[in-house]
């Protein structure tokens, strides 16, 4: 690439507790000359004091990493960060995530799995665009406290699945997604699974058709 070899490196981060995961996109981020990768981190701690260090232009991060994780800690991040564009690296589906992190302050969102260029296009294209605004409502609505595995829960009630379905989807016990709805019903306000529908609608998180 031309363009690199005029320009500094970008400085990167890489956040992810699966080793493999990790050094998988230590090496293809590697692989381009105009990425340097700065600094590693397994868990949300390390990525935070990673960037208060300074010297970081892009972070790779994983919502679902142990401790503090999902869109507290991008908060977190993007405030230490004020010129750090944050690019969200995650196996949850983007249907339910992807909104609430670009609302966050992501600068991008990608699901793991797509082809390592794509990954090495996303830090170059985001680099070429300003630091992404933060949405002030977006930190004020209920549902962004929800965590990763709350929300998805939340999206797939609204969406008419059974708590019996969701929890054979994700490998989870009855009892622990009657928990989770039962908690999700409570931070939003419904008492019922038609009034988390009308929650979702008015959020504009899924269609009023849907």
């Amino acid at each position: 690439m031309n363009a690199s070899s005029l320009s500094p490196p970008i400085r990167v981060i890489v956040a992810d507790d699966h080793p493999i995961v990790l050094a998988g996109l230590v090496g293809i981020l590697s692989s381009d000359r105009g990425i340097r990768i700065v600094g590693q981190a397994e868990d949300g701690q390390q990525a935070v004091e990673l960037i208060r260090k300074g010297g970081v232009d892009v972070l790779l991060l994983d919502l679902a990493m142990p401790g503090r994780a999902g869109l507290s800690l991008l908060r977190q991040l993007l405030d230490e960060g004020t010129d750090l564009r944050v690019i969200v690296f995650t196996a949850y589906e983007p249907s339910s995530h992807k909104e609430r992190s670009l609302a966050v302050g992501a600068a991008a969102y990608l699901a793991k799995g797509i082809p390592p260029q794509e990954i090495l296009d996303t830090v170059h294209d985001v680099m070429l665009r300003p630091v992404p605004k933060r949405t002030a409502s977006a930190d004020e609505a209920p549902h962004t406290q929800l965590s990763l595995r709350q929300y998805d829960i939340f999206v797939r009630l609204v969406r008419g699945e059974s708590v019996t379905d969701i929890a054979k989807d994700l490998h989870l016990s009855v009892k622990t997604v009657s928990t989770h709805k039962v908690t999700v019903q409570k931070r939003l306000g419904a008492n019922s699974v038609v009034e988390l529908v009308r929650y979702a609608v008015h959020h504009h998180l899924v269609p009023a058709d849907e």
